[in-house]
């Protein structure tokens, strides 16, 4: 079978602004709440990320570029970044796109709209509200991200560039936004949409919509009946705030790479292993027992599924979301180590053509 299109998740966090500086202090950046982190348990390791870039600050011309190549490397056709528009034109974290846009960099992407609202979820404070305000404001969306869909950097599948949204269910109007964007890119040249839908079921009535439905979280849903007693600590320490019962720990053994019942037209998300710990401290969540076998093992179940279904896209969560130990950047841990595993096991699973 043809190697499936295979993005990784982007944050493009990793430089100020203004809005942050004002909520979480002076400075802050993802590398902030790492550069802080403790470890909870014994088995629990901060993964931290190595030279040649060391806590990089984007955007960065050197450092996008080795990151698309030491992707592509490895078989990973680029990068789902998360996009940040609240409406009413309000953005955030949009300089790493926009420098890629601008300067034209070697730096394959695709744009997956983050739409939702921003928490101060210790003091349950709203910082930024996402808004859904119609017709004309997913124009100017939909136009902005036509600057990018035009330039040779940005992913396409059949004429179609990539764009995926976070929560689809959460959008009102989805099908008006579904259309407009239609329209700007038809009216553009292209053949449409390759529409991405994260946190999401083909049983919701929208994925018709839709080329390929992901739920990355739908690892965590079996928490609730193969770690019962640690889910319910889990949803204490959220509903009433009794932090002193966490962190939680579960097993990525037990909840990721086990032998998972995939819905059939389902493109299963790759999960490079999660810490929360160094973002939510004693409210977060850590996955123990992750490792190059276990990984290797659940890319067994995620590739066999893509084979069977004829699954054409893929997405791995994440390429560098550091507080969430959730990562597949070199790291302190692992070094270049679960980048050769999955390299191995696209090469064994699929036809990579021409791929390096």
């Amino acid at each position: 079978m043809k190697k499936p299109k295979i993005l990784a998740y982007y944050l493009p966090q990793f430089h100020e602004i203004q809005e942050n500086n004002e909520w979480w202090g002076e400075g802050f950046t993802e590398w902030t709440a790492l550069n802080s982190a403790k470890s909870y348990f014994k088995s629990q390791n901060i993964r931290k990320p190595i030279s040649p870039y060391y806590q990089y600050e984007l955007p960065s011309k050197d450092v996008m570029e080795w990151q698309a190549k030491i992707a592509r490397d490895h078989h990973i056709d680029g990068f789902f970044v998360w996009d940040y528009w609240f409406g009413n034109g309000k953005r955030l974290l949009s300089k790493p796109k926009e420098y890629v846009r601008d300067h034209g960099i070697d730096f394959p992407y695709a744009l997956i709209w983050a739409n939702h609202s921003w928490y101060n979820k210790g003091k349950n404070i709203l910082l930024m509200e996402q808004q859904y305000l119609g017709k004309k404001d997913y124009y100017t969306y939909a136009m902005d991200c036509l600057s990018h869909f035009v330039t040779d950097n940005y992913i396409k599948i059949n004429n179609a560039p990539v764009f995926g949204i976070f929560m689809p269910s959460a959008v009102p109007d989805l099908q008006l936004f579904i259309e407009t964007f239609e329209f700007v890119a038809i009216n553009n040249g292209f053949s449409g949409i390759y529409w991405v839908a994260e946190n999401s079921s083909n049983e919701d009535v929208f994925a018709n919509s839709f080329n390929a439905v992901i739920s990355s979280s739908k690892y965590f849903s079996v928490r609730k009946w193969k770690h019962p007693l640690f889910f319910i600590r889990e949803q204490l320490i959220k509903r009433f705030n009794w932090n002193f019962m966490g962190p939680i720990c579960y097993d990525y053994r037990k909840l990721v790479s086990s032998k998972d019942s995939f819905e059939s037209s389902e493109s299963p998300a790759i999960f490079s292993g999660w810490d929360t710990t160094p973002r939510h401290g004693n409210r977060g969540t850590y996955l123990e027992n992750f490792n190059n076998e276990t990984f290797s093992s659940h890319l067994d179940n995620v590739f066999q599924h893509a084979i069977i279904y004829q699954v054409d896209f893929l997405a791995i969560k994440s390429w560098n979301e550091w507080a969430e130990g959730n990562v597949l950047e070199p790291d302190s841990e692992f070094g270049y180590s679960l980048l050769s595993v999955i390299k191995n096991k696209i090469k064994s699973s699929f036809d990579v053509g021409g791929e390096i």
